[in-house]
């Protein structure tokens, strides 16, 4: 669309994203429907026609914007201030409060459907697959010592079951056993129990110092 917008348009586009994101964000995808989306962004229902095309276009916004978070927590896996070690902690770490502060995405994750299904999955493919699962596999190479890559896979795949298992039975399930176990102290040491020993570092100090 090559519409003249004013400022005041730019103004309602961007809290139309805005809500559509709150929405997805404390609700889920299912209660994202063009009318509740209207409703509290406070302007009529053919405004999102107008600005965005489409309903499919103003979640695509949204998904964008809350992205944004999850950028962040894929940048600690490549963070050169810290051993790879420190780097997936920090991301576990950083995943858990996403999912806290967020959770009906995981909500959604584990019951949505139809349309639903495809904008949340976008969501989460997204972040594991294009941006961080090549990361991860790097940082479990360094802390595992391995190099085989179908046995990188393995063990990634291992710690994103992980740390699925619990947010998604946490989201569904909000007085499951897992909320004993939600809090900081008791996350590191489950990330300590999860990733095991640091052989990278055990091999470097038998290695040999070179001249």
């Amino acid at each position: 669309m090559n519409k003249k917008i004013t400022g005041k348009g730019m103004r309602t586009k961007d809290k139309l994203i805005e809500t559509t994101a709150r929405i997805i964000r404390e609700e889920g995808f299912k209660e994202a429907t063009v009318r509740t989306i209207a409703e509290r962004s406070h302007v009529n229902i053919a405004s999102i026609c107008y600005y965005f095309g489409s309903k499919e276009e103003l979640l695509g916004k949204a998904i964008d914007y809350l992205m944004a978070n999850l950028e962040n927590i894929v940048s600690y896996l490549d963070d050169e201030k810290y051993a790879p070690r420190e780097r997936l902690t920090r991301y576990i770490r950083a995943y858990f409060r996403l999912a806290q502060k967020h959770p009906a995405l995981f909500r959604s994750i584990a019951y949505s459907s139809g349309d639903a299904a495809q904008n949340t999955y976008f969501i989460y493919l997204t972040l594991l697959h294009d941006q961080c699962w090549e990361k991860v596999i790097h940082n479990v190479s360094e802390i595992t010592g391995l190099k085989r890559r179908k046995d990188l896979e393995l063990k990634s795949m291992q710690i994103f079951s992980a740390i699925e298992f619990p947010i998604i039975l946490q989201s569904n399930q909000p007085d499951s056993f897992v909320r004993d176990y939600l809090y900081p102290a008791c996350i590191d040491r489950y990330i300590d129990l999860l990733l095991g020993p640091d052989n990278s570092a055990e091999k470097r100090s038998a290695d040999p110092v070179s001249e």
